[in-house]
């Protein structure tokens, strides 16, 4: 009798540790890539940043440095919230992001909802840069 109820409780308890270890582990992922690539779009170090974003996106992210990158300085970003989908492969991550426009000099700020998407073990910035401070 006591091992029939040790065992359900054994498996219930791994179970738990091992799907809350994994989510763990990829959001911590998620938040290092997130962090890593707006640090990279704020030293303006482009070629860096590019890596962080899915390949299929890539076109539209070179367009957006063509279009930003004279323009555009990012004086500070802060991860706000990390948002899973039930799936655990796509996430929406908010970020609020501080930065001026030339010719302006006055300091804006914009709360950024980025799609991210996990391929291959990865995470990339899936966005098509229209949006928030990419017009």
């Amino acid at each position: 009798m006591r091992s029939s109820i040790v065992l359900p409780i054994l498996i219930i308890s791994l179970t738990g540790c091992y799907t809350g270890g994994l989510f763990a582990g990829r959001g911590q992922l998620l938040k290092e890539s997130a962090s890593n690539y707006y640090n990279m779009l704020m030293w303006k170090y482009y070629d860096k940043a590019s890596l962080f974003v899915d390949p299929d996106k890539r076109e539209n992210f070179e367009k957006f440095i063509l279009r930003s990158q004279d323009k555009l300085n990012i004086t500070s970003y802060e991860l706000k919230e990390v948002v899973f989908e039930p799936d655990g492969k796509r996430s929406l991550v908010r970020v609020v992001v501080n930065y001026y426009k030339y010719p302006s000099v006055s300091e804006k700020t914009v709360l950024l909802e980025d799609s991210w998407i996990l391929k291959d073990g990865k995470w990339y910035l899936h966005s098509d840069f229209n949006n928030g401070i990419f017009n």
